[in-house]
């Protein structure tokens, strides 16, 4: 139990540094739907798309690869050799994209999508995967208060150039403060967005980058030979699961007739709603942060199959919590939202329980890396990648970006599926698959009865929302009762 609690209380301070930061980032997302127009969001939506694909490129892996091989090697010199080959990769992807950057925009962007755009996300992605090691060591050491102070600094800078640029020069420039123009075009506003994010990372690079090519540590090919090994398939892993997670806001842009709507407009309305789904995100990228360290320090030797087996069922216990809360108060939530982005509420479902199965698959996938059999984790991402891509192509032209996210959805179940059975084989764990489904079924029903009933009275309708809410907790308390004391006692 004091594992369980362990791994609780780093997922709540990773969370909390995540969860502040993120949404402090989330509130971009209705900022900017009010100073960018929805074509200019769709540009934004599209752009940070491919900057988190190629970050996967980049770090190669090796964030993974560090935690695999921190009991084997000093962490300095896995800081060393690790931080030197991705710095090196990711100059030389600069400077191939400032080269290439004419044929790259013919291809990725559009008349809205101009060349600086694509020059200034490459360089941010640069510094992103650069600092990508920095951060790590921060995470083995447990030195989780620096961690989270870097992550939510560079979210609060990134606000702060978000707001000079978008707010504080047009305003400027309003009172006639003409010596503004210097350095702020107003019709580019959407290059700001990108140049506000390259200034944040840059800055906080500055604590970082030195720690890592300055560390007195000698360079050891092959310790590096070793990792690449390792980690290539997890790079590989991980770039399908981006690919997963953004291809649909990639190729929509390719996909939506112009008949229908203007292509970017539909991505900035489908973008918006997406983030909608951030809580969701939230909560698994804080438990992600804390269980991948948690189970390589317990190894494969000291690991207790019953403890990863109840680490799963509360994980879906509080991913239903975030999916039910959500869309139980979807009214309230769209106070974030502007009228003209409220037709695309009807995705949210979809992502939400989307990103809940991911999450799943992420806790299944512990099989394959406890037992070195990385290359099944690439086999089933890469099954996942061709069936959201196939997904997307075929929905998208059809039913527009409601096809994206049924895509989505069914793409992160069936390589639960995939996954789940392929584990029972190779590291068979006893998780409580029966208690699994039927929290989520119940968490789906509680759903569909709040959408049946409501009222014109605001007091009423949100008393009806409020009981519904309540009597899930109910429900949790009644069916989990026994562990629940356990915990707290």
């Amino acid at each position: 139990m004091s594992k369980l609690k362990k791994l609780a209380g780093d997922t709540i301070i990773y969370g909390l540094s995540t969860i502040l930061g993120r949404l402090l980032n989330w509130l971009l997302m209705p900022f900017y739907i009010r100073t960018l127009d929805k074509v200019e969001f769709g540009g934004v939506v599209n752009i940070y798309s491919y900057i988190a694909v190629v970050l996967v490129l980049l770090t190669l892996g090796f964030e993974t690869g560090y935690f695999r091989f921190i009991k084997e090697h000093k962490r300095e010199v896995l800081l060393k050799n690790l931080g030197a080959v991705i710095t090196l990769f990711s100059l030389v992807f600069v400077c191939l994209v400032y080269v290439f950057i004419s044929s790259i925009t013919q291809v990725l962007g559009n008349e809205y999508l101009i060349e600086d755009y694509f020059v200034i996300a490459a360089a941010i992605v640069a510094i992103d995967a650069i600092t990508s090691i920095p951060f790590a060591d921060l995470r083995i050491q447990n030195r989780t208060t620096r961690f989270a102070t870097l992550k939510f600094v560079s979210v609060l800078l990134n606000i702060g150039f978000n707001v000079f640029f978008l707010v504080i020069c047009p305003y400027l420039l309003k009172e006639g403060y003409d010596s503004i123009e210097v350095i702020f075009d107003q019709n580019n506003k959407l290059y700001y967005v990108f140049v506000s994010n390259l200034l944040s990372s840059l800055i906080i690079s500055i604590f970082l980058i030195p720690k890592m090519l300055f560390v007195k540590a000698s360079y050891k090919p092959d310790l590096i030979k070793k990792v690449v090994h390792y980690s290539s398939p997890i790079m590989v892993v991980g770039l399908f699961g981006m690919l997963i997670q953004n291809i649909d806001k990639i190729l929509m842009v390719h996909l939506i007739n112009y008949d229908f709507m203007d292509p970017l407009e539909a991505l900035g309305i489908y973008g918006a709603n997406y983030k909608i789904g951030i809580l969701m995100a939230l909560f698994i990228q804080s438990y992600r942060l804390a269980f991948e360290p948690f189970f390589f320090k317990e190894g494969k030797q000291n690991a207790s199959k019953e403890l990863y087996a109840r680490i799963m069922k509360y994980f879906v216990i509080f991913g239903c919590i975030i999916y039910v809360g959500v869309l139980v108060f979807i009214d309230v939530v769209n106070i974030l939202l502007l009228p003209e982005y409220y037709e695309g509420n009807i995705i949210i479902p979809f992502i939400l329980m989307g990103q809940l199965f991911f999450g799943i698959y992420y806790s299944l996938s512990l099989w394959y890396k406890l037992t070195d059999r990385t290359n099944y984790g690439a086999l089933i991402s890469g099954i996942g990648a061709i069936l959201v891509i196939i997904g997307n192509i075929v929905l998208v032209p059809l039913i527009g970006y409601i096809g994206a996210a049924i895509s989505s959805f069914c793409c992160f179940l069936i390589m639960t599926l995939i996954s789940y059975f392929l584990g029972q084989k190779y590291y068979p764990i006893d998780y409580p698959v029966f208690r699994i489904i039927l929290h989520i079924i119940v968490a789906i029903l509680i759903v569909y009865v709040s959408n049946q009933l409501g009222s014109d009275n605001l007091l009423f309708h949100y008393a009806i929302k409020g009981t519904i809410f309540v009597s899930y907790f109910a429900f949790l308390y009644i069916i989990e009762r026994k562990e629940f004391i356990k915990i707290l006692s």
